[in-house]
């Protein structure tokens, strides 16, 4: 009587085949999450990177930029939720003109000790909405920077309007 623990010697005893594909599943596992990060985290660009200008600045909002005067700039520093240290830029933004303003965009440079340009973004100033900014109104902004240059030159950085949504009509 055969025991069920007992070596039957008429069959042919295991390669190590089973082992190999094990060793080979395990490396097409970690092979593919490595790309799956890859794809989904370090392909696409860094949102503050990838934004652009959505307002149109084309002859008619270059003249109106005269009348927004931005002003009231002050720098904060603060730690985000990974503990990372964070610059906040706040500011004011006023419609000296006439007309609605819908949406405004700016380009902030960050400058190094050179006075070279250290980090350029454009980022709204004003999100688009359908009310918009008044004329004589004043508009507070935030914006975090979480990313700028070792090589600031910890100056005001330079903030001008690039895009501008206005309404059709003069109010």
């Amino acid at each position: 009587m055969e025991t069920p623990f007992q070596n039957d010697s008429t069959k042919a005893p295991q390669s190590g085949g089973g082992a190999r594909k094990q060793i080979l599943a395990s490396f097409v596992v970690i092979l593919a999450g490595v790309s799956a990060y890859f794809l989904l985290f370090k392909s696409s660009p860094r949102p503050s990177a990838q934004r652009i200008s959505q307002s149109a600045f084309g002859a008619q909002e270059r003249a109106y930029a005269a009348n927004i005067h931005l002003g009231n700039f002050a720098m904060k520093q603060a730690e985000n939720f990974l503990n990372q240290e964070i610059k906040i830029l706040e500011g004011d933004v006023l419609n000296a003109g006439d007309r609605n303003i819908l949406a405004v965009d700016a380009t902030i440079e960050f400058r190094d000790s050179m006075d070279q340009i250290a980090l350029r973004e454009t980022r709204p100033l004003l999100p688009p909405s359908l009310e918009g900014l008044k004329p004589g109104q004043v508009a507070h902004f935030e914006i975090s920077f979480d990313h700028v240059p070792n090589s600031w030159n910890y100056q005001m950085p330079l903030v001008t309007v690039s895009g501008l949504k206005l309404t059709d009509n003069k109010k």
